[in-house]
């Protein structure tokens, strides 16, 4: 008996400290406050990716209302958001009927500001189809973006 307890022992003492080194390498409060902290997922109505600003200002003249980033050396331009994938096929068709092609694009927000203002305006894009309702729905929710999100950024 007395043969098996001192590598028992021995075992289990560097198996301890072994786990010990791995758990302190690893920063487990960054981890989890990165995974916690990503935000709600948003669909992004991207219109176009125009490499100057006065490309994008003379191809976005035509849309009533959009917004943008500057990601890259490129500016991104989107024409439309919503928390709803049926929202966004919406109002990818109103787009596609004017003539126009969209791509959504999954965004991480965690502007809760926002998102409240966004799920209310998702409410009523989602109980209509009359082409001016979802256009002026559309307009507003941009201008709260850049109310809310852009200009609490800047």
């Amino acid at each position: 008996m007395k043969n098996y307890l001192v590598p028992v022992i021995l075992s289990l003492v560097i198996g301890f400290l072994s786990s010990k080194f791995m758990f302190n390498q690893y920063d487990y409060k960054t981890s989890i406050k990165g995974v916690f902290n990503a935000g709600e997922k948003v669909f992004f109505l991207q219109q176009g990716v125009y490499s100057s600003v006065d490309g994008m200002k003379d191809n976005m003249s035509k849309f009533k209302s959009y917004i943008y980033s500057f990601d890259n050396d490129k500016y991104y331009t989107y024409v439309g958001i919503t928390k709803k994938m049926e929202n966004a096929d919406k109002l990818k068709g109103y787009f596609k009927d004017l003539g126009y092609d969209i791509y959504v694009k999954e965004i991480y927000l965690d502007n809760s500001e926002f998102l409240i203002v966004l799920n209310n305006y998702d409410n009523l894009l989602l109980n209509t189809n009359e082409k001016d309702i979802i256009e002026a729905i559309n307009k507003e929710v941009l201008n709260e973006y850049e109310l809310k999100v852009v200009k609490s950024e800047n």
